[in-house]
């Protein structure tokens, strides 16, 4: 071979090999860059998992401790609840809990919309209260009275005390936030399925507590607070049960959430693990071995466990409200059925709640009876005394949480004990807020309530969690027409969350089609 021509071979194979190494190189950059890009995705995903789970670890853990400290009914209780809400808040508007749950959908834009309209008017009356630019009402003669005694110049406001008005506004907005992060996070019906049991399981330690300190002081104190008026006896007085409630009907409403909520998780007919493990072996199903599964035996005991809080609390209303509540629960899953299976439920119900109410109810078949004693009667004239001062300043009320003040210079001379609660939320409301901030606020706790319902009344296969929605809070709604449970923050929230469970599930697509918090990106 010529040596020019070897010569004039090599550059081309050098040339070759160089452009071959570099289309390697290049290819492998490629590769590289794509793993990198796929770990960031997968990072990036994991963050949101674990953002997902401390959301919905810091919502199950405020339904589990509200309760505890005295019903958070104290502001060093409820106040750091308002600081973790706003927290939740901000964490599900980033998305960290899905962005599904933030989607309005068509069906629900308007009711949605009216809802929030409803909210905001009573806001703004709210804050209308604490300014100097609203319009004399009937509390300028006491702002007038204030500046003769101070001997200085007050400018008068609709209402009585802002700062009260300030905190009372804190817990309704409390409230309002957690409507709206449950409504974001419980789309999904296994999450919604694990807040009935998150809820039944804090109860049980409300009820356990309870349990304790009958044992341990008659139930008349609640740590190191005495709830009983007057002298105590330690071996002689005896107390209705209030668990780490200060009252006993609270407590009794309270109870009565947790036995239907316990209820809906007995009667949740979804297949368990050993029903779908039998249908896969092609085994023949056992319907009664399958309907006593561990799930429902112990939905079963916490429904007891509960139904012996409420009777020994003694609410009279709170068992009325239950009562309601789990007929309604009943009515809306029977819904359907053959008219057999309806009537072997009303005959099982009635027996066995005849049978419990022997064994347990001898407090409550006691109070009862006492039920038009002179001290019974004296809410009557409360509700009467409240229309009263509602009629001084009908449109834009008193100021909000400030009846405690309004009641003590219209209390009648009948009733010498100090009052702070109209025995009535709505017409508390309507005392405190007037008809322009009073009617908008009673419909936005109303209006979820009804969407509840509506949910309730959908195909047999997703009515279990609006049902059961509408039931537990219909308990709270009811109850606080003729008390003040949902005035207690934690039943108020509880009731908020359960409400936007309800909600979510009522404009839920079909479950098959449900993503978790983990996929839905």
């Amino acid at each position: 071979m010529d040596p020019g021509e070897v010569s004039e071979d090599q550059p081309r194979r050098r040339r070759r090999r160089r452009s071959s190494s570099s289309r390697n190189s290049g290819s492998s950059r490629s590769r590289e860059a794509g793993e990198s890009r796929a770990l960031s995705i997968d990072v990036r995903q994991m963050a949101g998992q674990i953002g997902g789970l401390v959301v919905f670890g810091l919502f199950f853990l405020l339904v589990v401790a509200a309760p505890i400290p005295m019903g958070g009914n104290r502001d060093w209780a409820w106040a750091p609840m308002v600081v973790v809400i706003g927290i939740l808040v901000l964490l599900c508007a980033l998305g960290l809990a899905g962005r599904e749950g933030l989607w309005v959908r068509t069906e629900e834009s308007t009711p949605l919309l009216v809802l929030i309209v409803c909210f905001l008017v009573f806001v703004a009356v709210v804050v209308l209260q604490m300014s100097g630019f609203a319009p004399a009402t009937a509390s300028s003669a006491f702002y007038a009275r204030a500046g003769e005694l101070l001997h200085e110049t007050v400018i008068p406001v609709p209402t009585l005390a802002v700062d009260v008005t300030r905190d009372a506004l804190l817990k309704c907005l409390g409230c309002a936030a957690m409507f709206m992060i449950a409504r974001v996070l419980f789309h999904d019906p296994r999450w919604a399925r694990l807040l009935l049991a998150v809820f039944v399981f804090s109860a049980a330690i409300v009820m356990t507590y309870a349990v304790y300190m009958a044992v341990a002081t008659h139930s008349c104190y609640l740590g190191s607070y005495l709830k009983k008026e007057g002298g105590y006896i330690p071996a002689t007085d005896h107390c209705l049960m209030s668990g780490t409630f200060v009252g006993s009907n609270n407590f009794g409403c309270f109870c009565g959430m947790a036995l239907v909520a316990a209820l809906a998780l007995l009667f949740d007919s979804r297949s368990g693990r050993r029903e779908q493990e039998t249908l896969e072996y092609g085994e023949e199903p056992n319907p009664i071995a399958e309907w006593f599964s561990g799930r429902r035996v112990t939905a079963a005991a916490f429904s007891l466990f509960f139904l012996g809080g409420l009777l020994l609390s003694a609410s009279r209303a709170g068992a009325a409200a239950t009562v309601i509540g789990i007929m309604a629960l009943a009515a809306l899953l029977l819904r359907g059925r053959s008219r057999q299976a309806r009537r072997w439920a009303m005959i099982s119900g009635i027996v066995v709640g005849v049978f419990i109410l022997i064994l347990a109810g001898g407090v409550f078949l006691q109070k009862s009876s006492r039920l038009f004693d002179v001290g019974n009667l004296n809410r009557v004239v409360i509700w009467k005394v409240s229309l009263a001062a509602f009629a001084q300043s009908p449109w834009i009320g008193w100021g909000l949480g400030n009846y405690a003040d309004i009641y003590t210079v219209h209390q009648p001379i009948t009733i010498t004990l100090p009052n702070d609660k109209a025995h009535s939320t709505p017409i508390e409301f309507l005392v405190e807020v007037g008809l322009i901030g009073g009617v908008p606020a009673i419909a936005a706790c109303l209006i979820p309530w009804g969407v509840c319902f509506l949910g309730g009344l959908r195909g047999r296969r997703q009515r279990l969690l609006p049902a059961a929605a509408f039931a537990i809070a219909g308990v709270a709604i009811l109850h606080s027409t003729i008390d003040f449970s949902l005035q207690m923050p934690a039943i108020g929230f509880v009731v908020s969350a359960f409400l936007g469970l309800g909600w979510a599930q009522a404009f839920s697509p079909t479950e098959k089609s449900q993503r978790t918090f983990a996929t839905d990106r």
